[in-house]
């Protein structure tokens, strides 16, 4: 596969241009982009929280280290599939230093075979990065999986209705069909009801739905073409790796291992 760095910076450095140039432009889409000025509406200050953020970062992170990663290239030992919610940041939660974490994160950290985004992350981490464990991360809370459970708007749908509500069905699918104690609780006690609410924080179903999903997640990748194949040693350049099913409790910030891991044939 070709390396994703060197394109990706082509496409940052060109969006920069674009972004900086004094010239007018013309109408994309019907969208105007426009260069920001005196007359601009938002505020500014908005950013201020960023940008001292970045200061911060950069006087306390080791200089050789991110000069390592740029001439040397990144070798991250996992990839992380989570969810896009705020408060789970992958890189916060662990401590975790640049290079250490290979991301792909989606509302309700989903995975599927339609999905190329997560697909193509997969792949590259596998094949080309030889990440050693694939550790998919759900969180209590999830709005993603609250969603599921809560009954859907009315129709008709807006298009961003229909995005969010098709990108959670297979997580509604779950939530009437699993077995687990706690679900099939939450679900007899919605039943009947014409307009089901989003559950509670600390319901014990939605909490065990969100684990549930988790587990989802991981059979989804464990049987992806992509993870078979590398298994198979189909590509002859695959090597051994795992997937793991951890939660996290956005109350405590403890993250919880919950004892589900995929691997290769002959490896435990």
């Amino acid at each position: 596969m070709l390396r994703l760095s060197s394109a990706l910076f082509l496409l940052w450095t060109s969006t920069l241009v674009l972004l900086s140039s004094a010239r007018p432009f013309s109408q994309l889409g019907g969208v105007k982009i426009f260069v920001r000025d005196a007359a601009t509406t938002y505020d500014a200050s908005d950013f201020d929280v960023l940008f001292q953020g970045n200061q911060d970062f950069r006087n306390d992170v080791d200089p050789q280290l991110l000069k390592d990663l740029a001439e040397h290239g990144q070798e991250p030992p996992f990839l992380f599939i989570g969810c896009s919610d705020s408060r789970v940041s992958e890189g916060t939660v662990f401590n975790a230093e640049p290079g250490t974490l290979f991301t792909q994160r989606n509302i309700a950290n989903r995975f599927s075979r339609e999905d190329l985004n997560a697909r193509s992350a997969v792949a590259y981490g596998v094949e080309d990065l030889h990440v050693k464990h694939i550790i998919v991360m759900g969180h209590y809370g999830c709005g993603g999986v609250a969603a599921s459970v809560a009954s859907p708007p009315n129709q008709p749908w807006d298009e961003a209705t229909t995005a969010v509500q098709q990108w959670i069905a297979p997580i509604r699918t779950v939530y009437q069909t699993s077995e687990r104690e706690e679900v099939v609780a939450m679900r007899n006690a919605n039943q009947g009801q014409t307009n089901v609410p989003a559950p509670k924080l600390h319901d014990p179903g939605f909490r065990a739905l969100v684990e549930e999903n988790v587990k989802n997640t991981v059979q989804a990748l464990a049987t992806d073409t992509i993870v078979v194949e590398s298994y198979l040693n189909a590509t002859g350049k695959s090597h051994p790796f795992y997937i793991h099913g951890w939660v996290y409790d956005i109350e405590n910030g403890q993250v919880k291992d919950l004892g589900v891991s995929v691997g290769p044939p002959g490896h435990h």
